[in-house]
């Protein structure tokens, strides 16, 4: 029996972790620098190991079958300024680099879809130069039955198939 586990990046207060879980994997590692998210994620998954700062992860972490996390997307909102890849929050290279450092068999990212402009070019190329192919849309949470738009991209990258493998 394979054991599905997850890592979680920038997990605010673990959204995208709890419907991981509903789905059957098992959250092994969570990271957010918030200290209120932090303590959410602390009382919800006390026995999770909680790192403070995505620059800890490294090959010492937990492998895991799926990678997932929002990178800050305050750059890229078209709410801000727009500084995209130039903006200081740009933690993308971060999280391409635990990607390569981890090798998870699913990637699974979520940001705003003003990356589609001035990033998602970059975090393409990157997870391909990893050995992933990647696809992507825009959803709205109208979509899925919530009662507002929030347009959200997000971006299923996987690579050559053996997520499933034992960790």
């Amino acid at each position: 029996m394979v054991t599905l586990t997850a890592g979680s990046l920038f997990s605010g207060i673990g959204g995208v972790d709890l419907a991981l879980e509903s789905l059957g994997f098992q959250v092994l590692w969570q990271c957010d620098s918030d200290p209120c998210a932090r303590a959410v994620l602390a009382a919800h998954w006390p026995g999770v190991r909680l790192y403070e700062d995505v620059r800890e992860i490294d090959a010492r972490a937990a492998r895991v079958s799926l990678l997932c996390g929002g990178f800050p997307c305050q750059g890229h909102s078209v709410a801000g300024k727009r500084k995209g890849t130039a903006d200081p929050r740009w933690l993308w290279p971060e999280f391409a680099r635990i990607i390569g450092a981890l090798r998870p068999g699913l990637v699974f990212i979520e940001n705003v879809p003003g990356l589609r402009t001035s990033g998602l070019r970059d975090v393409l190329a990157d997870l391909a130069a990893l050995g992933f192919d990647a696809e992507w849309g825009v959803f709205s949470a109208a979509e899925v039955g919530a009662p507002h738009i929030r347009r959200r991209l997000f971006i299923l990258a996987y690579s050559n198939g053996d997520f499933l493998r034992e960790q």
